[in-house]
């Protein structure tokens, strides 16, 4: 193989990457790093209008070519329709985040007190969902022998999680079922990385740490205080160049691994 400069290493020209939930939040900031290394992005949402807005936005801002996708994560039949309308469209799929999922209605936020039903909706949505979508994309990679699945874990399935940061703010905590399907995902992209290395496919994990956004001073001066860096991540500036970093050849012998992007978070004692 011809060697690569660096710069040609991150480039994502002619790439078609997938995330999914990437209408929103920290899926947009890793949809628009893409986009701007150069992938053609398609971007889904459970709301068609919602996607084709942001696509239509990132456009005008950024150039390039923005799909806008229907998914339900939870249905099997909606995410196999959807990454099937993406290949249809541009005939292959290089990159996919896995990015979507979500929390449970009516959690408790505790062990004792915590439903079944809310249990279930987080193991549904964050871990069901993220195998469906590395099932998809692995059907439309193994015949082209290549292709970068990027799962997106969280530094809570990392450290179990001390929940006095969220004293005195109101609505706010960390579920153990939502820790606890973050934990499957980075299950599933190791043993999915071991299966799919044969066929020329890289699959990785992402773990943010806590991103402001909003949330009350106290509890993001709590944060900041828990983190080596000493704040917290800043949206549309610290998960762009990870996920850039490992949908390129920059990382083409990086697979089974979890890349921690928390300023520090886990490892500060």
């Amino acid at each position: 193989m011809t060697p690569q400069s660096i710069p040609d290493m991150f480039r994502l020209g002619g790439r078609v990457a997938v995330v999914t939930g990437g209408a929103q939040n920290l899926g947009l900031e890793m949809a628009t790093g893409l986009l701007e290394a150069g992938a053609t992005v398609a971007i889904t949402s459970r709301h068609l209008d919602k996607a084709t807005e942001i696509a239509n936005w990132l456009m005008k801002e950024h150039g390039g070519t923005v799909l806008p996708v229907e998914l339900e994560i939870t249905s099997e039949a909606s995410v196999t329709a959807a990454f099937a309308q993406i290949h249809t469209r541009f005939e292959r799929i290089d990159v996919v985040v896995n990015n979507a999922g979500g929390h449970s209605p009516g959690s408790s936020g505790d062990v004792v007190g915590e439903s079944f039903a809310a249990w279930s909706g987080f193991i549904n949505a964050n871990l069901n969902g993220t195998f469906l979508c590395v099932r998809e994309a692995a059907k439309y990679m193994v015949p082209n022998k290549q292709g970068s699945i990027i799962n997106i874990g969280s530094v809570s399935s990392e450290v179990g999680r001390d929940r006095t940061i969220y004293d005195g703010c109101e609505g706010m905590k960390n579920p153990i079922g939502y820790n606890a399907s973050k934990s499957g995902v980075l299950g599933l992209t190791y043993d999915a990385a071991a299966v799919l290395g044969r066929d020329g496919i890289r699959v990785n994990a992402i773990s943010p740490g806590g991103f402001e956004r909003g949330q009350p001073p106290v509890f993001i001066q709590r944060y900041s205080d828990r983190t080596m860096l000493k704040r917290m991540g800043q949206t549309g500036l610290d998960l762009k160049g990870p996920v850039v970093f490992l949908a390129s050849e920059a990382s083409r012998y990086v697979t089974g691994h979890n890349l921690v992007v928390d300023g520090g978070f886990t490892r500060l004692k």
